[in-house]
């Protein structure tokens, strides 16, 4: 789609706010340069909204947060994971538009501006994101990306590990984008009605793309915009992060993958998976039974969800 001047000049003269949604966890370490990445940009009209999930260093995070002025911190009782302590700033959000992000995250200072211009004219477009590169070396961390919902679970990210040498157009229309950074109308995500908590962590992104990619909408990568991630840091023991995995893992397939698959799937990932883990070990073993427990637990609920139809409202 080609955006006139005209149109391009009325696009910056509305300026609609943008409500940018931080989520923070036990990491102060990068939250003051996102902060202060969040204050720099170009964009005119933003309200910044952090959600802290309770950690240890929750008194050092808020002491952060103070030095902007900008900011508004909103703390968590208790740790709602991704899923829920970002749906916490979705309501919270006034804007026309909301940016979310994470304290691990840089925005380039046209980061915001290159996304409300490009989905400003879109209405078929629902969610937006920047090309996110490592911190370390500059490569490419994701350009979003591809999955398959087969018998065989398939994820490609597009551009990771490489140089951006310009190789791709000026937006790149993708299945997939990372939670870390996404864009879209705040009227649309509430339609959505955000993220499934019951996910915490983990997949939460990827069952929000099946969902827009089911009711109709569009999801693109802008490479005009930049984000920069830093080296990821393990936050939450390691057996907190398998469990979300495989539960919310075998969750996305009974919400959304073909009904096909499903024989072979159960066959490949529950069965033959869990002997595997039997054979290395207890720990593991013990971990996905009590996932797939939970899956069987919450089966009515989550096939009840997969029969409920959502139609966008930009549609």
């Amino acid at each position: 789609m080609i955006v006139t001047n005209e149109i391009a000049i009325t696009m910056q003269s509305t300026h609609r706010l943008v409500t940018v949604i931080l989520l923070s966890y036990n990491r102060p370490t990068y939250l003051r340069e996102a902060l202060a990445s969040v204050s720099a940009q170009s964009y005119p009209n933003i309200e910044v909204i952090v959600i802290d999930n309770p950690s240890l260093l929750s008194g050092e995070i808020e002491k952060i947060v103070s030095e902007f002025k900008q900011a508004r911190l909103l703390k968590n009782s208790v740790n709602l994971g991704y899923a829920g302590g970002m749906n916490v700033g979705i309501k919270e959000a006034r804007g026309y538009y909301i940016c979310l992000t994470e304290d691990d995250i840089v925005l380039d200072r046209e980061c915001i501006s290159q996304l409300a211009d490009y989905i400003d004219t879109r209405q078929e477009t629902t969610l937006v994101a920047p090309i996110q590169y490592n911190m370390s070396d500059l490569t490419i961390r994701c350009a979003g990306g591809e999955f398959t919902l087969g018998a065989v679970y398939r994820k490609r990210i597009i551009g990771a590990g490489e140089k951006d040498i310009g190789q791709f157009g000026t937006s790149i229309r993708v299945s997939y984008v990372p939670g870390s950074t996404i864009f879209c109308r705040l009227s649309e995500m509430k339609h959505l009605n955000g993220f499934r908590e019951d996910f915490f962590m983990y997949f939460e992104d990827t069952e929000l793309c099946a969902r827009i990619l089911k009711a109709g909408g569009e999801i693109h990568v802008v490479t005009g915009a930049k984000a920069f991630h830093f080296d990821p840091s393990m936050s939450q023991p390691i057996e907190t992060i398998q469990y979300h995995n495989i539960k919310n893992f075998f969750s996305l397939y009974t919400l959304h993958a073909p009904f096909k698959v499903l024989p072979e799937f159960v066959f490949r990932y529950a069965i033959l998976e869990t002997v595997k883990d039997l054979l290395k070990g207890k720990t593991k073993f013990h971990l996905r039974i009590k996932a797939l427990l939970w899956v069987l637990m919450n089966l009515p609920r989550l096939v009840k969800d997969r029969l409920t139809s959502v139609t966008l409202i930009n549609r």
